[in-house]
């Protein structure tokens, strides 16, 4: 393991500028007043780097003082990060048994993780977790690649074309509640995120990361609280647009669908569209509405999303973003910044997942197994972010 500290000087001179950047400062009116706004938003304090431990980073969830990163070549680990200058590696597992580990969701002394399978974890030492079980049935049980926790029940989004249930009321021991079927039913062909949103859930379908459209799904899940049978889920409203192309990221707020869209190399031969961020009114159901739509700083496109205050964050390739959503139909950049590849200059699609957490972001960097946190030094973003 490689952890590596960075101070501002150090950085300057290595850090990837767009053309676009002609200035150096600008000035800013925000809801706190007026502002000078930096380029240089964000501060590098420490990229934790291994070939097995992180071996393709793509989620991380924080609970108290420990980072949970599942890594797409078959891997988890567990950070410390107490001090987010000097994260400490305290377990990871590399291993075939956990193929395509892309999610997780902590739970006090439980960890649940989603792969290939679904398995539940005891972390209650975080030096020596234990698989208690793991949950087999493809395809219905495949590729898990999103979770959200609806009272004692855990749905996730299956690449392999299907929305998964498990029944964790004995989470020690829990248990395939169903599974519905959206691509042959409903032309959701790779359901990359899931959220929820009362009585219902939505997903995100980039279909194939490739023009002409991205896909976004609701379907109504619940009765009185209650979670139907998977038979019983019905479709109730669906959105398909070039401005969803790649939608593989989602991120609920209020009556808002905050969408990010990554686009491949091949994808970008075949379009002139940039990558985006997209905000859809999902307050009626069954019609929801592109009610916004920025490019995004960086030709590969948001990965990661994650809403603190009124800043909706976002990572993709080697770079970070931070949006104002105070008005949702009009979100604004506020502070883009983007980063020098630190070991496979041929890999693009690098930061997957972010979390902010008290001034600072915590990213998972797939193409260089590694684990990044950057402090968020821009004062815009900074009060927005803290912001209730």
């Amino acid at each position: 393991m490689k952890t590596y500290r960075w101070d501002a000087a150090g950085l300057k001179s290595r850090r990837m500028r767009y053309a676009l950047n002609l200035a150096r400062v600008i000035l800013l009116i925000t809801p706190f007043g007026l502002f000078v706004h930096a380029e240089d938003a964000f501060r590098i304090v420490s990229m934790t780097l291994h070939d097995e431990a992180l071996a393709g980073a793509h989620d991380v969830e924080l609970q108290g003082d420990l980072a949970f990163v599942p890594g797409k070549r078959n891997s988890l680990s567990i950070v410390d990060i107490s001090n987010p200058e000097r994260p400490n590696l305290l377990w990871s597992l590399s291993s075939p048994e956990i193929p395509d580990s892309e999610t997780v969701l902590p739970m006090g002394d439980f960890l649940l993780l989603g792969t290939r399978d679904f398995l539940t974890l005891d972390i209650q030492d975080p030096n020596n977790p234990i698989v208690l079980k793991k949950i087999s049935d493809r395809p219905r049980i495949d590729k898990i690649n999103g979770m959200v926790l609806l009272g004692n029940y855990v749905l996730g989004a299956n690449k392999s074309g299907y929305i998964t249930a498990f029944d964790i009321t004995d989470i020690r021991n829990p248990a395939f509640f169903g599974a519905l079927e959206t691509n042959e039913q409903f032309g959701l062909r790779l359901p990359h995120d899931i959220a929820d949103y009362g009585d219902y859930i939505v997903i995100v379908d980039p279909n194939g990361f490739t023009p002409p459209v991205g896909r976004l799904g609701i379907f109504k899940v619940l009765e009185n609280g209650n979670l139907l049978p998977a038979e019983e889920w019905s479709l109730i409203g669906k959105i398909e647009a070039s401005e969803l192309i790649g939608a593989n990221r989602l991120q609920i707020k209020a009556n808002y669908a905050y969408v990010g869209g990554s686009l491949t190399p091949e994808a970008r031969a075949l379009s002139s569209e940039p990558s985006r961020v997209s905000v859809v009114d999902i307050s009626d159901p069954s019609r929801p509405a592109i009610v916004a739509s920025l490019p995004f700083d960086d030709v590969r496109g948001p990965n990661g999303l994650t809403i603190a205050g009124k800043i909706l964050f976002c990572a993709g390739g080697q770079t970070v973003c931070a949006y104002d959503i105070s008005n949702p139909e009009n979100p604004i950049p506020v502070a883009s910044q983007s980063f020098p590849v630190y070991r496979y200059s041929e890999r693009t699609d690098n930061y997957h997942d972010l979390v902010y957490r008290d001034g600072y972001l915590y990213i998972s960097a797939q193409s260089d197994n590694g684990f990044l946190i950057l402090e968020v030094e821009d004062v815009i973003v900074r009060r927005l972010a803290d912001a209730s």
